[in-house]
């Protein structure tokens, strides 16, 4: 079993800003990530286009599936995905999972 990290782009919804994105990204750490055994770490990152990034390393494939299973059914996780611009977004071409050779 290897972990995969996935790198979730994030564009903000229109009428959103850094602050809200870092609202709700804390109450989705906090009520959801950290209640996910399969979730080993995650990280958001501000990129120089002034887009973000959510990395977050699973411990296995199957733990991001059923995490991602998961999402679709939880209230937390809606509140954290209304702050973002989804329309147009195709997980399967923007999200990049990896598998994860190193982790220090």
């Amino acid at each position: 079993m290897s972990p995969v990290t996935v790198l979730a782009p994030i564009t903000l919804a229109q009428g959103k800003t850094e602050t809200d994105l870092l609202a709700a990204s804390k109450m989705f750490q906090q009520d959801f990530v950290a209640h996910e055994a399969g979730v080993l770490r995650r990280e958001l990152v501000r990129k120089p286009d002034g887009t973000y990034l959510d990395i977050i390393q699973f411990r296995s494939h199957e733990d991001y599936l059923d995490v991602v299973k998961k999402e679709m059914e939880s209230p937390v996780c809606a509140a954290f995905f209304s702050v973002m611009d989804l329309s147009g977004f195709d997980p399967d071409a923007e999200m990049e999972v990896n598998l994860s050779l190193e982790t220090h």
